[in-house]
C-alpha cells in the first residue's frame, strides 16, 4: 500500500462517518434506500438476476486435442474453401464438442487445413491476458497454468474477480460512462448488473432487456429515435433500418433528460425522467395518441404509464424523476430489449462480440457455422454468456500461434495477435517491477467533477472507488494521465478508447519503463525498481558480473517479466553483453537495469 492510499482510506473513514451521521440514513427519494458512498448504486440492475446461477458453468468442450486435417489437398488460389460432401462426412466422424472448432471444420481440417497449435507458455500468457488483463509474472504463471490444460486455465481465471472486472470496463467503454452526462448512481447500477452477468448470474437476454431500458442508455441520447437506434446497434449490432428505428422509437417516447438534486452529493445530476405521454386529458390513454406509443413491427407492443402522486405537473406535461420507479414499471419498460432478444441476429451478434474479443478479427463473416454453433451453445446453457468466452479461449483457433503467415481470408489458420490494452500494459510492469503508479475506475471516468462539490460524501464516494485521493483531497492522476496518452482510460465525452503505434506512444512507454529499471543508476532515481527484483534470488546488486551471471539475469527477468523461458539465443547473447558491460568491473546491478529496460521496452510486452 502507497502512502497515497493510505492517506485517502485514512480521510475514507473520517468523511464516511461525518457522511452518515449528517445524512441519519436520509434517503434520497421517498422509500428508497439510503446512500451509501462505498455502494452508490441505484436502478434496474439491481433487481436482475436471482440466487440461482444461470448455469452449472460446465461448459463442454476443453480443446486438449488438436484435430488432423483430412487427407486431401489444401485449396489453392484465393477465396474461402468450399466443404462438400466429403468434407462434411470428415467433420462429423471428429466428433468436435467445442462448438468454435465445429463450426470452423468446414473451412479448416474438413478441407485439407491445419491448424499451428503453441507451446504452453505461450498458451498460458495469452489465457491470462485475455481472461485477468495482464500479461502474468513467471511465479503466477507457473502457479495458475502448470501442468494444467487450456480448459482448465480459463475455469480458473474466468472464476477471479478480474474476469468480471475487465469485461465490466469493456462495456464501460461500449455504453461510454460519463458521470458528466449520466448519474453516477445510475453508471454503479449498470456496471453492478454487468458484473452479475460475467459472474453468471444473470442471463445474457435478462441484461439486455434491463439495459435498453436503463438511465446509461436513455440519458445519453437526446431523442427516442437516437435511443432505439442505440439499443438496436448495441445488441444487434448493425444499425437498424428506416422502419425499425421508427417502430422502435416509438417505445422510447416515455423517456427524456433532466436532473435531480442529490442531497447528499450536493450537486445536481444528470439523470433520465419519465414523460407520460398518449394520455388524455383525463389521464388515461388516449385512442387519438396511444399509437405513439406502440410498436407493431415485431407484433404489437403498447408503453403507456400512467401518473400518479410520484409526478410532477399535470397531463401531457407531467413528468416523474425515473429514481422513482418501480420494480413492475421498470419490467414495462424493458420490452424493447425483450423484443429484440427474440431475434435470432441478436445471439448471434453476442457470439460474433465475443469472437472479435478474443480473436481480433471477424471469424464469423469467414464461417457462419461458428457464429450459429457459438450463439446455440450459449442458448443450451440458459444464455450464459460466459460458456461462449470459454468455448472460444479452449478452441484450437485461439490455442495456435500466432508466428507464420496466412492470407487474409485463411487467418483463422494461425493464431491471434493483438495489441494489449493500455490498462493491460501499465499493469503488468506495475506487477512486475513494482513500479508506483494509482489506478484508474471505468465507473467515474471525471471524479474531479464530484469533488467540485465540496461535501464530504462526494469525497467519500470518489476514496471508496479505485481512484486514490491525496491528503490534500485532489486525485493522485499518474495512472490516469498515462494511460489516456496510451489510449486507456477514456473520459468518454467525445473520443473513446483507442489503440495506436506512433512515436509518441514508444515514447512514453520507453519513459514508463525507464523509470521503473532505472538503467542509468541514477542515486536520485524514484520508484525505480528494487534491485531484488531484477536479480536471481541470492544474488547481491554488487556481485561482479560473469558470463554464467548475466545469462542468469537473463534467464531470470524473462522468466518473470514474459512468463517464458529465455531462448537460447537470449541467452547466448546475455553472455556476449557481458563481455561489453562498462565500466568494468561490472556488477550485477549495473548488468540487470538495462537488461530489464531493453526487455521491458520491448514489442513482446506490447502484442501478444
Amino acid at each position: 500500500m502507497n502512502g497515497a492510499r493510505a492517506t485517502g482510506t485514512r480521510a475514507f473513514g473520517f468523511a464516511f462517518a461525518a457522511v452518515v451521521a449528517a445524512t441519519g440514513g436520509v434517503a434520497c427519494g421517498s422509500g428508497a434506500p439510503s446512500f451509501d458512498p462505498r455502494d452508490p448504486a441505484r436502478g434496474p440492475g439491481g433487481q436482475a438476476g436471482g440466487k440461482v446461477p444461470v448455469s452449472a458453468g460446465d461448459f463442454e468442450g476443453d480443446g486438449t486435442a488438436n484435430p488432423a486435417a483430412a487427407p486431401v489437398p489444401p485449396p489453392a488460389g484465393g477465396g474461402l474453401p468450399s466443404c462438400d460432401v466429403a468434407c462434411e462426412s470428415y467433420c462429423a466422424v471428429l466428433g468436435l464438442k467445442n462448438p468454435v472448432d465445429a463450426g470452423a471444420c468446414r473451412v479448416l481440417w474438413g478441407v485439407g487445413l491445419d491448424t499451428r497449435p503453441m507451446n504452453a507458455d505461450e498458451a498460458c500468457v495469452r489465457l491470462h491476458i485475455d481472461l485477468a488483463g495482464r500479461r502474468p509474472t513467471g511465479a503466477e504463471a507457473a502457479e495458475i497454468c502448470g501442468g494444467r490444460t487450456p480448459g482448465e486455465i480459463a475455469r480458473d481465471l474466468m472464476e477471479r474477480p478480474a474476469f468480471a472486472q475487465i469485461n465490466q470496463r469493456r462495456w464501460a467503454d461500449l455504453l461510454r460512462y460519463n458521470n458528466e452526462a449520466v448519474s453516477v448512481e445510475r453508471i454503479y447500477d449498470a456496471d453492478r448488473l454487468i458484473g452479475k452477468l460475467y459472474r453468471g448470474e444473470v442471463a445474457y437476454d435478462e441484461a439486455a432487456a434491463v439495459m435498453s431500458a436503463h438511465p446509461v442508455i436513455t440519458r445519453r441520447h437526446a431523442n427516442p429515435g437516437d435511443r432505439a437506434e442505440a439499443v438496436f446497434s448495441l445488441f444487434v449490432g448493425r444499425p437498424p433500418s428506416e422502419n425499425e428505428r421508427s417502430d422502435l422509437a416509438r417505445l422510447y417516447t416515455l423517456w427524456g433528460n433532466g436532473y435531480y438534486d442529490h442531497p447528499q452529493l450536493g450537486s445536481r445530476l444528470p439523470d433520465a425522467v419519465i414523460q407520460y405521454r398518449c394520455l388524455g386529458p383525463d389521464g388515461a390513454p388516449d385512442p387519438a395518441t396511444r399509437g405513439e406509443c406502440t410498436s407493431v413491427l415485431w407484433g404489437y407492443n403498447e408503453l403507456i404509464l400512467e401518473p400518479d402522486i410520484r409526478a410532477r405537473g399535470e397531463g401531457q406535461q407531467a413528468e416523474m424523476w425515473s429514481g422513482l420507479l418501480r420494480s413492475t414499471e421498470w419490467e414495462r419498460l424493458m420490452v424493447p430489449g425483450r423484443i429484440l432478444a427474440r431475434e435470432p441476429a441478436f445471439w448471434e451478434h453476442a457470439a460474433d462480440d465475443v469472437l472479435r474479443q478474443y480473436l481480433g478479427y471477424d471469424l464469423g463473416a469467414s464461417a457462419p457455422a461458428v457464429r450459429q454453433q457459438l450463439a446455440e451453445f450459449v442458448i443450451r446453457h440458459g444464455g450464459d454468456i460466459r460458456a461462449a468466452h470459454y468455448a472460444v479461449v479452449t478452441s484450437q483457433i485461439y490455442l495456435q500461434s500466432s508466428g507464420g503467415d496466412a492470407p487474409a481470408e485463411l487467418r483463422f489458420t494461425v493464431g491471434p495477435l493483438k495489441q494489449i490494452d493500455a490498462e493491460g500494459w501499465i499493469d503488468g510492469v506495475k506487477v512486475a517491477t513494482g513500479l508506483s503508479l494509482a489506478e484508474c475506475d471505468h465507473r467515474l471516468p471525471e471524479p474531479d467533477q464530484l469533488l467540485e462539490s465540496g461535501s464530504l460524501a462526494a469525497l467519500a464516494l470518489v476514496e471508496a472507488s479505485r481512484w486514490q485521493v491525496d491528503s490534500r483531497g485532489r486525485v493522485v492522476g499518474d495512472y490516469r494521465d498515462l494511460a489516456r496518452t496510451l489510449g486507456g482510460c477514456p473520459e468518454n465525452q467525445v473520443g473513446g478508447r483507442f489503440k495506436t503505434v506512433s512515436v509518441l506512444n514508444t515514447a512514453v512507454q520507453e519513459g514508463v519503463v525507464l523509470a521503473a529499471c532505472n538503467p542509468t543508476l541514477d542515486p536520485e532515481a524514484r520508484g525505480a525498481a528494487a534491485v531484488e527484483r531484477l536479480l536471481p534470488p541470492g544474488v547481491a546488486a554488487d556481485r561482479a558480473l560473469d558470463a554464467d551471471l548475466a545469462e542468469s539475469i537473463v534467464a531470470h527477468q524473462t522468466r518473470t517479466f514474459t512468463a517464458r523461458e529465455a531462448t537460447p539465443a537470449e541467452r547466448a547473447a546475455a553472455r556476449v553483453d557481458a563481455d561489453a558491460c562498462v565500466p568494468k568491473p561490472c556488477t550485477a546491478e549495473a548488468f540487470a537495469r538495462p537488461a530489464c529496460y531493453a526487455l521491458l521496452s520491448s514489442s513482446e510486452l506490447l502484442f501478444y
